[in-house]
């Protein structure tokens, strides 16, 4: 028993040592091999005039329909902010580096589609979802308990026949109307 516990502690302490050695000290950290690597500055080129103005037209554009929800309001401030990038005073700046920025975006949106194909995944991601929300609906039938509960299908049929009665009236007025102007 006494040699069996003698060499439970030689075990243990040799285990212990050997966490205990100091690191070994490479010298990859002095060679060739560990010199920074050197990479060109990413600058983007500054896009041209017209492409700023088509960006500032743009910007308009999104600021008009986020603001005020409305697209005759956003064909405004389109106008405004595309004119703005021709002006030289703070509005004309504020116009061009807008536009500039929008250029920008959308060249690197172009370079990012080009280098992974972001827009044939996207739609093959859609169209994925679409297919799996068609199968969902045809197997539990999801729009149609939608229309049970609503009855849009209901109001749909008598919003059409409607139409139909005055789509017919105004027929058979112009009808009557063709008929004396001939007789006439």
């Amino acid at each position: 028993m006494v040699i069996v516990d003698v060499v439970e502690r030689a075990v243990l302490a040799t285990l212990a040592a050997g966490f205990q050695a100091p690191a070994a000290v490479s010298k990859l950290g002095q060679s060739k091999l560990q010199q920074p690597v050197r990479v060109a500055p990413v600058t983007m080129q500054e896009p041209g005039d017209k492409a700023v103005t088509i960006g500032a037209a743009a910007v308009g554009g999104v600021l008009g329909v986020y603001l005020f929800h409305e697209l005759s309001t956003a064909v405004v401030f389109a106008i405004a902010l595309a004119y703005g990038s021709t002006l030289s005073n703070k509005f004309g700046g504020f116009s061009k580096t807008a536009g500039s920025t929008a250029a920008k975006v959308y060249g690197k949106t172009l370079e990012l589609n080009e280098q992974y194909d972001v827009l044939p995944k996207a739609k093959g991601a859609l169209d994925t979802v679409t297919t799996a929300a068609g199968n969902l609906d045809a197997n539990y039938g999801i729009s149609a308990k939608v229309d049970e509960q609503l009855k849009l299908s209901q109001a749909v049929e008598s919003v059409t026949s409607k139409v139909d009665e005055v789509k017919s009236s105004l027929t058979a007025k112009v009808d009557d109307l063709k008929s004396k102007a001939t007789s006439s």
